[in-house]
């Protein structure tokens, strides 16, 4: 970090300083400084080494005089060039924070709402020459209540934070104007990360119930079918209320008539009544008589699967005589 900062100070701030990235370990700062200036002025390049075995790490910063010469170098050699012993193609880009720097830059904060482009401009015209101005607005192009200006010299920007920040009130807002440099790509990307962290540890300590629309609806439970007929004790899908359609508040067989019904019943090789969904152990209150009669060839069948939960007393108490066997065997059905 020393180095770093005393890298800059031994160049002017017209320097602009280049990354480079994808350059062979083997090459030293004299090769590398000897390929730049076939295209563009360097005044230097410094090759970004391991802080325990002093190797390269395979990058290198190389310092122009000006930004027309580093737009050179860009030019000449990203993505354009690959050197022996690399498996990718030079990059050449600006280093963090240079394009920031040298266009000067502001970010604007505290605007009001209701605030226009030739307010801003007026205001910031008299501490210097406005290159650029940008408000930033949402999809309904309403004002975000902040903007960025550039300006033509680091001089006028400094001016600009000096005398605003914190000290002028535009008309319609009660807090003063945020003035300062733009964050850079780097700056922008950690506090990104920092939100998506205090996101993430606000949502484990959110109670679900609380705020189902954070986690989405809860499953509804399942419970084995049989009988012929899958069973949804619930009325509820999670945690959203809704009302049944009215096919599924039907009585089963409701279509035939009652000798008709009565047939089928006794055809079904299992026939005991349906205990309420609560014996069930369902979390959801119970629906009366909410079924749904799935249809096989040659008649109603029981699902094939688990044994029922419905418990032997309440099979034998149902049982009917059609389905023992000579009935010698009350207590035996058919298919069990």
């Amino acid at each position: 970090m020393a180095e770093g900062h005393m890298l800059r100070k031994q160049h002017s701030d017209d320097c602009v300083k280049l990354f480079v990235g994808q350059v062979p370990k083997h090459m030293t700062e004299p090769q590398l400084i000897a390929m730049f200036k076939e295209f563009a002025l360097v005044d230097e390049v410094n090759i970004i080494k391991d802080k325990t075995t002093r190797a390269s790490r395979g990058c290198c910063f190389v310092i122009c005089p000006s930004r027309e010469e580093a737009d050179k170098a860009v030019d000449a050699f990203h993505n354009k060039r690959t050197l022996p012993g690399a498996s990718s193609p030079l990059q050449v880009k600006y280093a963090d924070g240079e394009l920031e720097r040298l266009e000067h830059k502001l970010f604007i904060g505290m605007l009001p709402k209701n605030v226009s482009e030739s307010e801003v401009s007026t205001l910031f015209s008299q501490y210097g020459t406005l290159k650029d101005l940008q408000i930033l607005r949402g999809s309904q192009q309403t004002s975000k209540g902040c903007a960025f200006v550039k300006y033509e010299t680091k001089e006028q920007a400094v001016s600009a934070i000096e005398g605003l920040n914190g000290k002028h009130k535009m008309e319609g807002s009660t807090v003063p104007l945020v003035v300062k440099w733009a964050d850079t790509e780097k700056e922008r990307q950690a506090r990104k990360a920092q939100k998506a962290q205090s996101l993430a540890s606000t949502l484990a300590n959110v109670d679900p119930s609380q705020h189902p629309s954070l986690f989405g609806a809860l499953p509804m439970g399942y419970m084995s079918p049989y009988n012929g007929y899958g069973y949804q004790a619930t009325g509820t899908y999670g945690l959203m209320q809704y009302r049944l359609p009215p096919m599924q508040n039907q009585p089963p067989f409701a279509n035939l008539s009652p000798s008709q019904a009565n047939a089928l019943r006794a055809a079904s090789p299992r026939n005991y009544a349906v205990p309420p969904a609560g014996y069930m152990g369902s979390a959801y209150p119970t629906v009366p008589r909410l079924q749904y009669p799935l249809a096989f060839s040659g008649g109603i069948r029981p699902f094939s699967g688990p044994s029922s939960p419905v418990p032997p007393e309440v099979a034998n108490n149902h049982a009917p005589n059609s389905s023992t066997v000579g009935g010698s065997a009350p207590d035996h059905v058919e298919g069990c």
